[in-house]
Order: structure tokens, then C-alpha cells, then sequence
């Protein structure tokens, strides 16, 4: 499994405005995450499109969640940067694996990949940060990932 840099950055930046509870500027949320702006900005854009932020125009415009931060999951996020990417692709497929329907393994990469899933989907923003918090992350204020 891996998760882009797109989508941890989209994470992190979800977390953000999860925390702050009001309207923040890409450029504060850029600033303060360390995220660079101008992809900032093609990350919102996304996750504008699938509603789950929304901006608001003019000089204390900005971005804030579309909806409450316990009805987001974390696989919404992700499924949102990464369109069709799967998460956690299977690689027993008959292209990948000489076995194919012989594969041994093939049943624990399907549980391990329904597992994943269904942690995803359960993982709500609020639940991130609710997370404990390391030294590091405490002197920053912020989950990372």
C-alpha cells in the first residue's frame, strides 16, 4: 500500500480545518502545515468537487468542511486525491500472478486489503484528532503523516 504524497497532504490539511473549526485560508493552511500552495490549491479543488470542503469568497475567504468532521472518513479523503487508484490493490490478478487461480496467498491479500477498507471507511476526521500525540506532533500543534 501506498498512500501519495497528494492524499497525505489532503489529510493533513482535512485535519487542519477539522481542528480550527472555521473559514482558513490555502495560504494559512500552506504556511502552517509546510504544504506547498499551488498544490494546496489543486488539492482543494478536488476535494471541493467530491463537496467535502467548501470555499468561501472575499477578504476573509477561505476553505471549511462540507460536512461535520465526524461524517468524513478517512477513505473519502483519499479516494477523493486519488480517483481511480485503488488503495490497496490486489496484485494476485491473472496479469500479475503466474498461479492465478492456484495462488496461495491470494485469499490474505483479499482480508488484508477488507480490513483496510473497512478501517478507512470507520476513521472519521474527528477520530484523527482525537489520536494521542507524540512529543514531536505536540511542539507542532498538528498530526503528520
Amino acid at each position: 500500500m501506498q498512500i501519495s504524497i497528494k492524499s497525505r497532504y489532503g489529510l493533513r490539511a482535512m485535519v487542519y480545518l477539522t481542528k480550527t473549526k472555521k473559514v482558513c485560508s490555502a495560504k494559512e493552511i500552506s504556511q502552517k502545515e509546510k504544504i506547498p500552495f499551488d498544490f494546496l490549491e489543486k488539492i482543494f479543488s478536488k476535494l471541493q468537487q467530491k463537496k467535502l470542503v467548501k470555499s468561501q469568497k472575499g477578504p476573509a475567504g477561505g476553505y471549511y468542511l462540507a460536512k461535520p468532521p465526524q461524517k468524513i472518513n478517512i477513505k473519502a479523503i483519499i479516494k477523493a486525491l486519488e480517483e481511480n487508484k485503488e488503495i490497496f490493490p490486489i496484485f494476485c490478478k491473472k496479469k500479475h500472478c503466474p498461479s492465478k487461480k492456484k495462488c496461495p496467498i491470494k485469499n490474505v491479500w483479499k482480508k488484508i486489503k477488507k480490513d483496510l477498507d473497512s478501517t478507512l471507511e470507520k476513521t472519521t476526521l474527528i477520530d484523527l484528532c482525537q489520536q494521542p500525540k507524540t512529543k514531536l506532533q505536540k511542539k507542532r500543534h498538528c498530526l503528520k503523516f
